[in-house]
């Protein structure tokens, strides 16, 4: 019995915490510059931009393929009405500076940018696929009605601007 009313308190403060970070995230992104990328994100996220076409890019410094096109991502986000895009930097925190140095040369500073907040990356990373790694780049792509595809790797102009055509 005290077991299952614990399990119900850990669940509810989960679910709270999550309503509660799903507010306040612009607010975030706009003082920290990003916003927290933590256990529950990618739901919120999704959640927060429903019956719209998301992409949700997720990327890393240290990345030779994600920081080359990461201004082709940012000319696009701004380019591309209609579609919300979400960029996701995977680093560390001892990384954040150069990740920072990155969105604002790649012209993503105005964006909705998260940064990974959690150690134990990996229960991330399945968050958002069962089968994801952790390889990067990686991109979710989320339709209207909540249909999700995911990409390992670079995608390629035709496969992402068909998708985008077909979601708007």
């Amino acid at each position: 019995m005290r077991q299952r009313m614990r399990n119900a308190l850990l669940a509810a403060a989960g679910l709270a915490a999550c309503a509660l970070a799903q507010f306040a995230w612009p607010q975030a992104a706009e003082a920290q510059e990003v916003a927290p990328y933590a256990r529950g994100s990618f739901e919120a996220i999704r959640k927060a931009h429903a019956g719209r076409p998301l992409i949700v890019h997720f990327w890393s410094v240290t990345c030779v393929i994600c920081v080359s096109e990461l201004a082709e991502w940012g000319k696009l986000a701004r380019e591309t009405p209609g579609v919300d895009f979400v960029f996701v930097n995977a680093d560390p925190e001892s990384d954040r500076r150069r990740a920072l140095a990155r969105m604002e040369k790649a012209g993503l500073k105005q964006a909705v940018n998260f940064a990974f907040a959690d150690r134990f990356v990996e229960r991330l990373y399945f968050e958002v696929d069962n089968h994801w790694q952790g390889e990067l780049p990686f991109t979710a792509l989320i339709a209207p009605n909540g249909s999700l595809v995911t990409e390992i790797g670079a995608l390629t102009d035709m496969k992402l601007a068909s998708w985008i055509d077909g979601k708007r």
